[in-house]
């Protein structure tokens, strides 16, 4: 996201780029799922499809933006739209981000549950919507949320491999420890800038392990 006061002036302009190829690659991952599912029929791989669409959707809406702060359409747009500056345009996709991603983790934490109950995924959204709603720094819970869900979600995946001990289980376990490295480096980058920039090459490194396991999945 563009939070200028965190990204290292060697990297600015950078994180739209790494937002775009996450955008992309989660959005492969998705398909990819979904070609999964229609091969299996696995109920949890179409959730799982589901969640990386939602992480492609956030991912391109926080690229776009980022791309309009650093160019002269952040100004077209807030002219068109009556907004008084770019920052609020930067807080909206912000916080749009926010939406998906968290639409995202919850999918994906709704999934290792094992179960089908609207009211459970439906409770799981709103406590956690709320939570960011009443909150004084949406940014700051949004890391922590994400973290706790990942953590849950690493958990999971690690109790997978132990039963199984199969390859494409340890790339999805590595993965989503990268990503939770990520999320907690984002946490800490408020003091430290470079920590936001160790956070993309880890996120990189996730969606890409991701997608190679699927790929290696559909070739067997």
């Amino acid at each position: 996201m563009a939070y200028n006061y965190l990204i290292p002036s060697w990297f600015f302009g950078l994180d739209f780029i790494f937002e775009l190829a996450f955008a992309i690659i989660t959005l492969i991952v998705g398909l990819y799922a979904f070609k999964v599912f229609k091969l299996s029929g696995q109920h949890k791989i179409k959730l799982f499809g589901i969640s990386f669409i939602f992480f492609s959707i956030s991912y391109f809406i926080q690229s776009f933006i980022n791309y309009a702060i650093i160019s002269k359409l952040g100004e077209n747009i807030c002219n068109v739209i009556k907004l008084e500056s770019v920052n609020i345009l930067n807080l909206l996709g912000i916080y749009v981000h926010i939406f998906f991603f968290i639409l995202g983790l919850v999918t994906l934490v709704y999934m290792t549950l094992n179960i089908k109950s609207a009211k459970t995924y439906t409770m799981i959204l709103f406590i956690t919507f709320f939570s960011l709603f009443i909150s004084l720094n949406k940014i700051y819970l949004f890391y922590i949320l994400s973290s706790l869900m990942l953590i849950y979600i690493v958990v999971h995946y690690f109790n997978n491999y132990s039963k199984n001990k199969q390859r494409s289980s340890l790339l999805v376990l590595i993965a989503f420890i990268f990503l939770l490295f990520g999320h907690i480096h984002f946490i800490f980058s408020v003091n430290h800038t470079i920590f936001y920039t160790i956070a993309h090459f880890l996120e990189l490194s996730s969606y890409v392990l991701i997608l190679i396991n699927l790929i290696w999945v559909l070739k067997k």
